[in-house]
């Protein structure tokens, strides 16, 4: 009867794997690089790669919110992000549809920076929390994927209990591919299953009540800046809908820390305006638990009208599953150790797709179904990470001051993941589908590769060697992942 539930749990774990491998090999991806999305959104502006952090000072916020209040009388939705380590300079942020974009300031005088408009690491978020597709459809994909990861977990331990602790200790790169391959999947499936346990069982979590109402208020207060089109880029929260555009004539500066005294130093990072008041709200990383606490101000003169906290320990409860899951709060170290256990999980779960192919070659390879499930692993495998690449050689390649670039940066992107699709079905559906893999894996290699080179020919680069910079850590994360690419095809010759 035990072998019969193995059975059972190993051809679940196959087939719920491989359909809910194509979406979570797309989120985990995504997930991983949104990690640092404030990060790529600066290396996507070079222009302020020479500008060193200094404190906000009032006149600069004063200045940006009598700027904000101007373009807020033209009718457009103006939102302020401040200063925090990971971005230490003010924006004023709008939704144009697609991503938060607009004018970078000096947090010291408030001068404007002169710099391009990109989606930034925005792109990548919107991949892992809606495939890109919208809030509902996009997210119950995700939902779903969500839920088709804990079972495959669930069956996979079963499978594998008897061997569970030999596992950790077992890899044989130079066995039979085959072989490698299925040591390599349960060695990162093991060592990283509480991570991947827990970022499927918050992610659940966090979607659930927006998809399924009747358990729960689908926004609690203020999203936790990640419910596009409502949350700025890399901050906690949405603007509110803004039914009158007032003048503001009250200056930011003493609301703000009036609001300082409430919630502790360096703990607001976004300023949202609504009808007759000003919101100072808390940044994403100023607690453990993502919360939408704020001070409102009359947008007047300026006095604290009220002070908004979470109001009950279900919101508390949600707010503790979002900072898990979204690691505002954490410190570098900690959201480099999210990140490696991200693609780790990535590759684990392409290497089931992986697997998936060559345990069906022998029998299916020439039938329709076959060859489009071999399209589409490819597509998500080694094609999304063509599409990654893409988007960032787009950022520099096209010139800085092309009108709405940033939606030409994202075309670019699903221009070359769709390129990449249709190459891995000509392959797939001929005679050469192993070629598919091979070629689409030394391309990304060389071009994660070369992305230091165009790092360093399409920016002023000063004092190369002085020190460890947003820039740098982009370019050799890329390197990094380049070299292993070059390891990695060499497995894939025989799929």
């Amino acid at each position: 009867m035990r072998d019969t539930l193995r059975t059972r749990m190993g051809w679940l774990h196959e087939w719920v794997g491989f359909l809910g491998g194509l979406v979570l090999v797309v989120t985990f991806t995504g997930g991983s690089l949104a990690l640092f999305d404030t990060e790529l959104t600066r290396w996507m502006q070079p222009e302020l790669s020479h500008y060193h952090p200094e404190p906000m000072s009032d006149a600069a916020l004063n200045q940006v919110g009598y700027i904000a209040a101007e373009l807020r009388e033209k009718g457009e939705n103006a939102f302020i992000t401040l200063p925090t380590p990971r971005d230490p300079i003010i924006r004023i942020q709008h939704f144009n549809g697609h991503a938060f974009i607009g004018t970078a300031y000096s947090p010291v005088d408030g001068y404007p920076f002169q710099t391009r408009q990109t989606g930034g690491g925005q792109l990548f978020f919107d991949l892992h929390h809606s495939l890109y597709y919208g809030p509902f459809w996009g997210n119950m994909l995700t939902e779903i994927a969500a839920v088709g990861l804990l079972i495959a977990v669930g069956s996979g331990i079963v499978i594998h209990f008897r061997s569970l602790f030999s596992d950790l200790l077992l890899f044989r790169p130079f066995a039979s591919r085959t072989r490698a391959w299925m040591d390599a999947h349960i060695l990162a499936g093991v060592l990283f299953l509480p991570f991947m346990v827990m970022m499927a069982y918050t992610g659940a979590v966090i979607h659930a009540p927006r998809l399924f109402p009747m358990f729960g208020s689908a926004h609690h207060g203020r999203p936790g800046g990640h419910e596009r089109p409502h949350a700025p880029h890399g901050q906690s929260g949405a603007a509110p809908a803004w039914t009158e555009r007032t003048p503001l004539s009250a200056p930011l500066a003493p609301m703000f820390h009036q609001a300082e005294t409430q919630f502790g130093a360096g703990s607001i990072g976004l300023v949202l305006f609504d009808k007759g008041k000003v919101s100072m709200t808390k940044a994403d990383s100023a607690s453990f638990a993502l919360s939408r606490d704020h001070a409102e101000f009359s947008d007047r003169d300026g006095s604290l009208l009220k002070v908004v906290t979470v109001p009950d320990t279900l919101h508390r409860i949600s707010g503790v599953l979002r900072g898990l899951h979204f690691i505002r709060w954490a410190p570098l170290p900690l959201r480099w150790l999210y990140f490696l256990s991200g693609i780790v999980g990535s590759v684990m779960m392409s290497g089931g797709l992986v697997l998936f192919l060559m345990k069906h070659r022998s029998k299916k390879a020439k039938t329709f179904l076959f060859r489009l499930a071999e399209t589409l692993a490819m597509a998500v495998t080694t094609g999304l990470p063509l599409a990654c690449l893409a988007y960032f050689w787009a950022n520099r390649l096209f010139w800085s001051d092309l009108p709405g670039r940033e939606v030409f940066e994202i075309r670019a992107f699903f221009c070359v993941w769709a390129a990449a699709l249709l190459h891995g079905a000509i392959r797939s559906f001929g005679r050469t589908p192993h070629r598919g893999w091979n070629e689409q894996c030394v391309v990304f290699a060389a071009f994660a590769i070369a992305l230091f080179p165009l790092d360093l020919l399409t920016r002023s680069v000063t004092g190369l060697l002085s020190g460890f910079d947003v820039y740098k850590a982009v370019d050799l994360t890329a390197m990094t992942i380049g070299l292993m690419a070059f390891l990695i095809h060499r497995r894939l010759v025989a799929l």
